[in-house]
């Protein structure tokens, strides 16, 4: 298994390439990172982020665990299980320590209930079982855009007391 300084895409590159907006213009969606390798799961997601005007961030390999800062770490990460020779539940263990908690769904080509305990126990939230339809992934996303939505509105409403 890879040590933590091994693993390579580091977290820099998600402030620079973040999508400029015009003036005034917002984002429809929460911004997604999702860490798979090339293939069908990878044009899934870009069709269904270019179409609803979200903002999709696209990583071969884990991002590295020693400079995370909580800053940099969107609100929904897609994460392929069977990415080589990273091990998925340290990466899932660390990303959802950060706050606000990252909605993390795991991409997994077998789904059982010991592995959807071991997700909820790491933090995660959601399993898609590969290959994915369009259908499901849109119902993840959803899902997971809606509890985006329902943690901004929190944040306007409750005051800052530092």
């Amino acid at each position: 298994m890879a040590g933590w300084k091994e693993l390579s895409c580091g977290f820099a590159w998600l402030r620079s390439s973040r999508p400029r907006y015009p003036e005034g213009a917002r984002q429809k969606g929460p911004r997604i990172l999702a860490i798979v390798a090339p293939g069908p799961n990878r044009l899934l997601l870009q069709t269904i982020s270019r179409d609803a005007d979200w903002a999709l961030t696209l990583c071969e390999t884990p991002p590295s665990l020693t400079s995370v800062r909580q800053a940099d770490v969107p609100p929904i990460i897609i994460y392929e299980r069977e990415l080589s020779p990273y091990h998925w539940r340290e990466i899932v263990g660390v990303l959802t320590k950060t706050s606000p908690r990252p909605y993390v769904i795991l991409l997994s080509p077998n789904a059982d209930t010991n592995l959807w305990d071991e997700l909820q126990r790491l933090g995660g939230c959601d399993i898609l079982r590969a290959p994915v339809t369009r259908d499901k992934m849109l119902g993840a996303l959803k899902r997971a855009r809606q509890l985006w939505h329902s943690q901004q509105q929190l944040r306007s409403r409750v005051p800052n007391r530092l």
